[in-house]
């Protein structure tokens, strides 16, 4: 009897063994996690999670098939944890989603390893649960009571001591900051989010919008231009003090208003192009899809309204930054068409949207907003300018190399760093030039006109201690972005008090989520999601905390985080001969 009830102990225990291999193996992910931020406490939570089922009744071994759906997410949330050390988010599938080729050439190496482990993953789960996991095995009383009590007790606990509210929320907490809970619903919110952003033809027709009167009686055509940049770290233009000449022409530029601190809402595109459109705030996603954008506004005000993009109309759906195109009379997407070699992959360069722009001016509208969504500064560098056009030397084939050896962290090499560099610099160059180019174009048609420029986000660079020539993570060089305006000498006579508004606060703190409000007030519009205070074209300017959210959704106060610091960001542009006279670099 003895002998008996020992063997019956050793099978039951290798038994256990195996189900808990095999749950292991579904809670890789959570294991990892472990290093990076999951408390101990919540990995337990979440090892025995899978046994819920087993614990209510359920034979094991169909508890544990009925989890190989979840098996087979586990390689791509270990990619996604060795890569960016976190757990897909909402916004991180939204991104991925919406990318590009070249964007996810940075992970093929931990995707392409993890895929590879997929098989040894999946023969192993087979083994523990088909071989060791008799068919007809279920948990006893002592299993059940194990499973419940770590299920059960961390719930008991927050509601005994901090009541029901607190409790709950604990819960929801510990199930969606733990995998696999965390990736589908974030997956499911995701897709949520992209199936309501299809259509926004009902906030036209019940938008209310009314114009100044003297905007609305101004005999002048009106042809405003806004322009969102895309990765463009301000420390890498020289009108903010950059060491390399970088923005010569802008510099030259009369009439240029450079903004010396403005902090972008957001660090992936995504997430930054809805803030400057729309007036919720940072991170706020959802709401900013259905909310007035600045497109809408002024195509309910009668202005006839175009969004020319270099980027990509992505998929079956439009993107959560291209929705907004739906506002518009007119969008073209020049990116992501066939090119002359019969390839799907063709990428446009912001300076193919010239020559639309300036056929669209030829038509002669007198009320007139164009939306420029640029290509900008985003990887790949040397695909955003043509090579005869490169002020800094950087072969395109190597720095691409380069490159992709950086972001992938297999290499620092300074030769490596200094072609990047190169290569980055010569997008601002390219935009230094697009951008007097629009003004150009716009100092033609004799109109009260306005251009804004503003860059979606920034981009860590070769001086960055972490995460070099990327964005998703929140740091100065990311969140610090240009935001430059140019007045016609027109619209700067008619409307002396804006402009002399705009002048006043070059120096002011203030958030890219300002950008809806202020080109609204440019416009002499008003409609109920705008707020005049938080126009930097009005003088009693009071746009409040300057909120960040990074990836991953987690917003922040960017001041309290980043302190403000006195350097050359904040100081006017020196003098171009000055400038050079002295040596002045960037700290």
């Amino acid at each position: 009897m003895k002998t008996l009830t020992s063997n019956a102990l050793a099978q039951n225990a290798r038994i256990w063994f195996s189900i808990m291999l095999a749950v292991a193996l579904i809670n890789l992910p959570n294991l990892i996690a472990c290093c990076y931020w999951l408390p101990a406490s919540q990995l337990l939570f979440s090892l025995v999670l899978p046994l819920l089922a087993g614990a209510l009744g359920m034979r094991i071994r169909l508890t544990l098939w009925l989890a190989v759906p979840l098996l087979l997410l586990v390689p791509a949330c270990l990619a996604c944890l060795l890569t960016l050390q976190n757990l897909p988010s909402t916004f991180l599938i939204l991104a991925l989603l919406e990318t590009n080729p070249s964007e996810l050439s940075a992970f093929q190496t931990p995707v392409m390893m993890t895929a590879l482990g997929t098989l040894l993953l999946v023969a192993l789960y087979i083994t523990f649960v088909k071989a060791r996991v008799p068919a007809d095995y279920r948990l006893g009383p002592v299993g059940r009571l194990a499973v419940f009590s770590t299920l059960l007790v961390p719930a008991v606990w927050d509601l005994s001591f901090y009541g029901q509210t607190a409790s709950l929320a604990a819960v929801k907490e510990r199930c969606l900051s733990t995998f696999p809970c965390s990736t589908l619903y974030s997956g499911y919110e995701a897709f949520t989010i992209r199936s309501r952003v299809q259509n926004r033809q009902d906030l036209l027709e019940k938008l209310t919008v009314s114009q100044e009167p003297e905007f609305s009686s101004d005999p002048h055509r009106q042809v405003h231009m806004l322009v969102i940049g895309e990765s463009a770290a301000k420390d890498c233009f020289s009108l903010y003090g950059y060491e390399r000449e970088t923005t010569p022409l802008l510099q030259k530029t009369a009439g240029l208003l450079p903004f010396r601190d403005v902090a972008s809402t957001a660090t992936v595109t995504l997430l930054a192009v809805p803030s400057i459109l729309t007036s919720p705030k940072a991170g706020q996603v959802i709401e900013a899809t259905r909310q007035t954008s600045i497109l809408s506004a002024y195509k309910k005000a009668g202005f006839r309204v175009y969004w020319l993009s270099a980027q990509k109309k992505h998929g079956t759906y439009d993107t959560l930054t291209s929705i907004f195109s739906a506002d518009a009379d007119e969008a073209v997407f020049l990116g992501g068409k066939i090119d002359v070699e019969g390839r799907g992959t063709y990428e446009a360069t912001d300076a193919s949207l010239l020559p639309l722009v300036r056929s669209l001016l030829q038509r002669n509208e007198p009320k007139v907003l164009f939306v420029l969504h640029t290509i900008g500064s985003h990887g790949p560098y040397p695909a955003r300018y043509p090579a005869e056009q490169a002020r800094f030397p950087a072969p395109k084939e190597a720095a691409n190399d380069a490159l992709q050896r950086i972001r992938s962290g297999m290499t620092s090499d300074p030769q490596d760093l200094e072609l990047v560099q190169n290569s980055y610099d010569n997008t601002i160059c390219a935009t230094d030039l697009l951008l007097t180019s629009l003004i150009s174009d716009l100092k033609k048609i004799q109109a009260s006109s306005w251009l804004c420029y503003i860059s979606d986000h920034g981009e860590n660079t070769s001086k960055a201690r972490l995460g070099k020539f990327m964005h998703g993570r929140v740091s100065r060089q990311v969140i610090e972005v240009p935001m430059l305006m140019w007045l016609s000498p027109l619209y700067e006579k008619d409307h002396a008090g804006k402009a002399a508004a705009l002048k006043a606060h070059l120096d002011t703190p203030f958030s890219a989520s300002c950008t809806f409000h202020t080109l609204l007030d440019m416009g002499g519009l008003s409609c109920p999601d705008f707020k005049k205070e938080w126009s930097s074209a009005c003088s009693h300017f009071a746009p409040g905390p300057r909120f960040v959210c990074d990836s991953n959704g987690l917003v922040i106060d960017y001041d309290k985080t980043f302190p403000v610091r006195q350097d050359a960001s904040r100081m006017p542009p020196p003098d171009q001969s000055q400038k050079i006279a002295a040596g002045v670099t960037r700290p």
